[in-house]
């Protein structure tokens, strides 16, 4: 028989092949025997270092996207724990400034509560202890107002001091609270003494300086004897202040031609601007007398100034009438 042209399948003859169970048998008695042999004589051995000397190029280069994965994965790890590791430096650092600080702030104020109990040993009448609450809102008028009033015993006149020297006079008292006016308001005077001469004279606020922390000597002749350095106690002269209360150390002494007097700028001793802890004294009568009848007369002026003003409204209003 002759294959057509078109025709796919092979002769009879060459169609013949063994069963698949017998081809699956075959193989496996191959691969058994094989296993065996490898097993007993290590005859693939050499077969399996030639396969991986071959394979091992491709294995590496497989390897490297992985690796680059890895890596990349723990750069960015890295950088991110750097971050974080840094944001929390930055806060422990920023909590021990400011536990610094506020140890600083307890050391200086137990400090200045030494400093003042030290002085109200020595001082000769009755003082209470008083907070500072806040600084008047006038900028042109040196005021404090401090945590006592009538309450607690606090009365007109009544002079007050911290841990350093004279703060100022208590001006107005209410039930629970009190102002007091600051030693460098430019309207204050006190009675001083030069320790080191034993020389009288005023101190003021120091009019030159509105923003305040600084006191003048004025009306003090030219020829005085006062230096730089030379420290300013209360002279006790009038009764207000009791005497020996430091005031402030001589800053600048300037001697003016066109003038008869000199000009002394002293630093205060109290701490103006950052008093916290402060001892009202009890008053002399006198001070407490000259105080009452200076609010009397702020009184009376700031009444007399609302009659003036009602006055002259009541007039225009009957002006403006037809």
């Amino acid at each position: 028989m002759f294959l057509h042209p078109l025709e796919r399948k092979p002769p009879p003859m060459f169609r013949r092949s063994l069963p698949p169970l017998a081809r699956v048998g075959l193989v496996t008695a191959v691969s058994v025997f094989l296993m065996a042999a490898d097993h007993r004589w290590n005859l693939g051995d050499g077969l399996r270092a030639g396969v991986a000397t071959v394979l091992r190029p491709f294995q590496w280069l497989g390897a490297q996207p992985v690796k680059a994965v890895d890596l990349m994965g723990s750069y960015v790890i890295t950088v991110e724990t750097a971050q974080q590791t840094k944001e929390q430096a930055t806060v422990q650092m920023a909590q021990l400034a400011l536990q610094a600080q506020r140890a600083e702030l307890l050391m200086r104020e137990n400090t200045g509560l030494r400093d003042m109990l030290a002085l109200q040993q020595q001082l000769p009448m009755r003082a209470r202890a008083a907070e500072v609450v806040h600084m008047a809102a006038d900028p042109f008028v040196r005021k404090a107002v401090i945590n006592k009033g009538s309450s607690q015993g606090v009365v007109s006149g009544a002079p007050v001091i911290d841990g350093y020297g004279l703060l100022g006079q208590v001006v107005r008292v209410f039930p629970f609270s009190s102002e007091v006016s600051l030693l460098d308001n430019f309207e204050q005077a006190v009675p001083v003494l030069n320790n080191r001469t034993g020389e009288r004279s005023l101190a003021y606020g120091d009019s030159q300086n509105p923003r305040g922390n600084s006191l003048e000597i004025r009306f003090l002749a030219n020829s005085a004897d006062v230096q730089a350095g030379d420290a300013i106690v209360t002279s006790g002269l009038g009764g207000i202040y009791p005497a020996g209360l430091p005031v402030g150390t001589v800053l600048l002494v300037e001697r003016r031609n066109n003038s008869a007097f000199l000009r002394v700028q002293l630093e205060p001793a109290a701490r103006m601007l950052s008093a916290k802890h402060v001892l009202v004294l009890d008053p002399a009568p006198q001070a407490q007398t000259e105080a009452s009848a200076a609010l009397a007369q702020d009184k009376r002026v700031l009444s007399r100034k609302g009659a003036d003003r009602a006055k002259a409204g009541g007039s225009a209003a009957l002006e403006g009438k037809p």
